[in-house]
């Protein structure tokens, strides 16, 4: 199936999820079954399941290779991603919408409350996420060197990029004795035409910890054992200082590849000054290029999405009495409240997974290093 085919499928699956929960915002609890709210729910879990069947186990595309025309001058931030933003906004609100279909008019005032307000809560805790899918913040840093881009010169070193790893780490500090959780850091690793490895890792990792589907994992998979350039500002002096002042503790890069794609991130202070402390590193852009950032590229992966799917089916299934009107009083409530749940645990379940467990098809993922044993 095309591309264009899994994306309409996705889509729809989101539309349908939204148009139910407009309808039973829209419309209190009514006499009789809702079969409008039951029918895009059910058009969306079979959206849903024909995207994850056309998606499984698909690998990232290789782009078709082109002359290479240059460094770009025009390097932009991240596009919105309107599938995590529709996807945010829908984990906060259809919670407390499922509770209160079921349980308008059926429990007390009292008991309504109750179990509203953490529901509530909720929706606002997916606030800050939603602002960073929308605003996509941009560091100071990362302005400089697309400034120095615009203006006609950047530092740029060309690598071969071996592969993207998804190194976990266990600090050198880490109290856990038994069984530590380590932490987990993507990175890409690159090589340059002497034999140097370097190492750059993504801009953001997102809300719920870093991603095995976002522009950065894309970037590795299709990229790799390409050819890519890495790109910092010419006044690195001043990052270097701001770096120092505050913040974290590494220069702005844009790596970029001869296609043309291009994703933000970060450079240790480490190995990076003697690219940066020669000259022929100093390099112009090309007027007017644009460097075309990458969009997020999910497929379905049961380990990932096989949870999330089994808590949607729960909503669905806790739901269904309800909107057929066979149930009433304190049952219609508890189903609202399980749906409710359901829902909740859902995006946690996904995104606790997808932050833990690699895709192998976008990266390697090397031995655990544990800094606490010397040597």
């Amino acid at each position: 199936m095309s591309r264009t085919a899994t994306e309409v499928l996705r889509a729809a699956a989101f539309g349908c999820a939204a148009v139910a929960l407009v309808l039973s915002l829209a419309h209190d609890r009514a006499d009789g079954p809702r079969w409008d709210v039951l029918a895009a729910l059910v058009a969306g879990a079979a959206c849903a399941g024909a995207w994850a069947l056309a998606t499984r186990g698909r690998p990232v595309p290789r782009p078709a290779p082109r002359p290479w025309p240059g460094l770009p001058s025009v390097l932009h931030r991240d596009p919105v991603d309107w599938y995590a933003v529709v996807s945010t906004s829908l984990a906060g609100i259809t919670p407390f919408a499922a509770y209160r279909f079921a349980s308008w008019g059926e429990v007390g005032d009292a008991w309504m409350v109750l179990w509203a307000l953490p529901l509530v809560l909720w929706a606002l805790l997916t606030l800050p996420a939603l602002w960073r899918a929308l605003v996509r913040p941009f560091p100071e840093r990362h302005r400089f060197l697309a400034q120095d881009a615009a203006a006609g010169q950047v530092y740029a070193v060309r690598f071969v990029l071996e592969s993207g790893q998804w190194v976990r780490i266990i600090d050198e500090d880490h109290r856990k004795l038994v069984d530590p959780t380590p932490s987990v850091v993507q990175m890409l690793r690159l090589r340059d035409e002497h034999g140097a490895y370097y190492g750059t890792q993504p801009l953001s990792e997102g809300a719920f910890g870093p991603s095995g589907i976002g522009p950065f994992s894309r970037f590795a998979a299709a990229s790799r054992g390409e050819h890519v350039w890495v790109m910092w500002p010419a006044r690195w002096e001043t990052v270097l200082a701001v770096a120092r002042r505050k913040g974290r503790p590494a220069y702005p890069v844009a790596m970029v590849s001869e296609t043309g794609a291009m994703v933000w991130g970060w450079a240790a202070l480490d190995h990076t000054d003697r690219y940066l402390t020669d000259p022929a590193h100093l390099r112009p852009t090309v007027p007017g290029l644009a460097a075309r950032p990458l969009r997020p590229l999910p497929a379905f992966r049961p380990e990932v999405h096989g949870r999330m799917f089994l808590s949607l089916a729960v909503a669905l299934a806790a739901l269904t009495p309800v909107l057929l009107d066979v149930v009433s009083g304190a049952v219609s409530g508890g189903l609202g409240l399980l749906a409710a749940a359901a829902l909740v645990h859902a995006p946690l379940t996904a995104s606790s997974a997808n932050s833990r467990t690699p895709d192998t098809d976008r990266f390697d993922v090397p031995p655990v290093q544990d800094f606490r044993v010397r040597g």
